[in-house]
């Protein structure tokens, strides 16, 4: 099934509003944008898919200025997407905004206004709390942080094969 529009969308509708002036260098007059997912689209693992690079490279300009918006979306996360926006950068060999990076916990940050300097527990894989902190939380700890205060706690510790927190002498 297609749905069309009767009338083009206007960019500014597509990309939130932090993004635009991060994106200024794109032509208003591009009629589309496109989303592209990372994980087994563009990248595999940390190996470019086929002829992505290319691609991509032809979304610019010779002098580096995007003709054609896009951005990347995955369900994955738990680094900052200025993080990911270097890596993708490095990996793509192409110049990625954090601004054209929308990951799972991307929509927290519009949660900043109402939350701010509430206690919260980052929950999830990578680095969650250093996410919110980034995104501007005030008082965030991980769920490891949280669960070492409480002897016995976590039932599965003994199976757990990662660590998130240095251990203490």
């Amino acid at each position: 099934m297609r749905f069309r529009f009767k009338q083009p969308v206007p960019l500014s509708l597509l990309r939130p509003p932090h993004a635009t002036a991060s994106l200024h260098s794109v032509s208003k007059n591009s009629p589309f944008g496109i989303a592209f997912d990372i994980d087994g689209v563009i990248l595999r693992g940390k190996t470019p898919i086929g002829n992505s690079r290319r691609a991509l490279r032809r979304l610019y300009d010779d002098y580096g200025a995007l003709k054609i918006p896009f951005l990347f979306l995955t369900n994955g996360g738990g680094i900052p997407e200025s993080r990911r926006a270097f890596e993708l950068s490095d990996i793509l060999g192409v110049k990625i905004l954090p601004s054209q990076v929308v990951q799972g916990h991307s929509p927290f940050k519009t949660l900043l206004n109402r939350f701010e300097n509430e206690f919260i527990v980052a929950t999830g894989k990578g680095q969650p709390a250093v996410v919110m902190l980034e995104y501007g939380f005030k008082k965030v700890i991980s769920l490891d942080e949280y669960a070492s205060n409480f002897k016995n706690i976590d039932p599965v510790a003994q199976y757990k094969r990662w660590t998130t927190m240095p251990e203490l002498n």
